[in-house]
């Protein structure tokens, strides 16, 4: 499955395995979801990241939309959430969302524009 919602600012890609933000000033965050243990439900989930980042990059929705049109017992699981770089054209560069991961999931490239 992938998921691609683009604005003149940024571009966000989700595939089965990681959630990319691609920003218009050069920067792409990608974060590994294969290694990545966050949670918004589980207090053992990691949320360092979000809460070591200054400019606030990243936020957070289910794995998949909600569709209420779907019988109750087949909707997604709405505990199921992923963390994503969704304004990663805020980013300063100075890495303490990579430093701070303890799974090394995240990583920051600056390509020129």
């Amino acid at each position: 499955m992938q998921q691609t919602s683009k604005s003149e600012f940024i571009e966000i890609i989700l595939d089965d395995k990681t959630s990319r933000g691609i920003a218009h000033n050069g920067i792409e965050i990608t974060i590994d979801r294969t290694i990545c243990n966050y949670s918004m439900y589980d207090p053992s989930g990691c949320k360092k990241c979000i809460n070591i980042c200054p400019v606030g990059v990243f936020c957070t929705r289910p794995i998949e939309k909600r569709d209420y049109s779907i019988p109750p017992k087949e909707r997604v699981d709405p505990t199921k959430w992923i963390i994503l770089p969704t304004w990663a054209d805020w980013c300063n560069g100075c890495n303490a969302c990579v430093k701070e991961c303890p799974k090394s999931a995240i990583s920051i490239q600056f390509k020129a524009v």
